[in-house]
């Protein structure tokens, strides 16, 4: 729009905003939130597997306790000790209301941001596809780094005597399971007759779980005629992978695929990110030489929460200096798991055999 010869110097509108009194309706900061919100969630892969928790929080705060509960178990009631049939000592019951369980904490302790700044504002607002790229790689770069923290905490948690973990063991460390060959990371029928195994063992729903496969265990599928031939065939009609690219299922089980492992080279004490993964799973090894094919997670295992309103806030200002305006995209959350290493375990390594 024109400056009006009685007006003070200042534009309501971009340079190519044709309305009279608008403002600058096409480069607000909550169109730009709600696309990087967008790209956010879609790049998410263990994101994507967590419980979100931010209802929690949505008043304020920046910790979550969570309950443990020991597993109740049943006994014989009719037919046991006294003459009438029935339990001599009476009935006995679980004093939980004084008795102190456990619990998780989940603290709001992770805050991520991306920033970016466009000149020629007139430009950026003229053409939907520069805001469309800008905010895919701010959500790109939010979701990304979100996942990094959310895999190495699995890495952590699982690994043991890892040059990151000062040689403790992890919450969960132990619970492996082995799906590929030895040496290698090609699944076979035995790995997963392992894994369908683990899940029935703990008393679960394969459906329950999900199987997160770095790309070159998945590829391995591909390999192997036992899974490989459904490409062609099908087994439902198109659902197959070939024709929809849909990752689909294994022995009943979701499988996603991510290149977004977090591990320990062997000798080396810094994390590295890969696409073939290593990691130590056997008690007493100096060396981290075992192969990191994946994770199966359950649905309940990671639990997330995001400060009221900063999942992935956006704000923005024009700098004069520079004549550009600056976005600047950030996230505030925090991350527990649950379970444990006895009756109840939500989390296992994929490895070699």
């Amino acid at each position: 729009m024109a400056l009006a010869p009685s007006a003070k110097p200042f534009l309501t509108g971009g340079l190519r905003d044709t309305s009279g009194d608008s403002g600058l309706q096409k480069f607000i900061p909550e169109i730009w939130g709600m696309a990087v919100k967008d790209y956010y969630e879609k790049n998410l892969v263990f994101g994507k597997l967590a419980t979100d928790l931010s209802s929690m929080v949505a008043g304020g705060g920046d910790i979550i306790r969570l309950p443990q509960h020991s597993e109740l178990t049943a006994e014989d009631l009719y037919g046991t000790n006294d003459a009438n049939g029935l339990r001599s000592s009476g009935l006995t019951f679980n004093t939980q209301v004084t008795t102190a369980e456990g619990q998780y904490t989940l603290a709001i302790d992770q805050s991520h941001y991306a920033a970016v700044s466009i000149t020629d504002i007139a430009n950026s607002q003229s053409s939907y596809d520069v805001m469309n790229i800008y905010a895919e790689k701010l959500g790109y770069a939010l979701a990304k780094k979100m996942d990094y923290y959310l895999s190495t905490k699995i890495f952590r948690a699982l690994t043991y005597n890892d040059g990151s973990n000062s040689a403790a063991d992890g919450d969960f460390a132990g619970q492996v399971i082995d799906l590929v060959g030895g040496g290698d990371y090609n699944i076979d029928k035995t790995g997963v007759s392992n894994v369908v195994k683990a899940i029935h063992e703990n008393d679960s729903n394969l459906e329950d779980w999900t199987m997160v496969l770095a790309p070159v265990t998945y590829a391995s599928l591909f390999k192997s005629a036992d899974f490989a031939r459904y490409d062609g065939l099908g087994q439902a009609g198109d659902n197959n992978l070939m024709i929809s690219g849909y990752a689909g299922k294994l022995a009943g089980i979701p499988v996603v695929v991510s290149n977004n492992f977090v591990y320990v080279v062997s000798g080396e004490s810094a994390l590295t990110q890969g696409q073939a993964p290593v990691f130590n799973a056997t008690d007493g090894e100096s060396s981290e030489g075992d192969h990191l094919a994946g994770y199966l997670i359950h649905k309940d295992c990671i639990n997330v929460a995001w400060s009221a309103g900063m999942k992935s806030r956006v704000q923005s200002d024009y700098d004069l200096a520079s004549l550009s305006t600056r976005f600047v995209a950030d996230s505030v959350f925090g991350c527990t798991f649950i379970g444990n290493t006895g009756t109840n375990k939500r989390l296992f390594a994929l490895m070699d055999q």
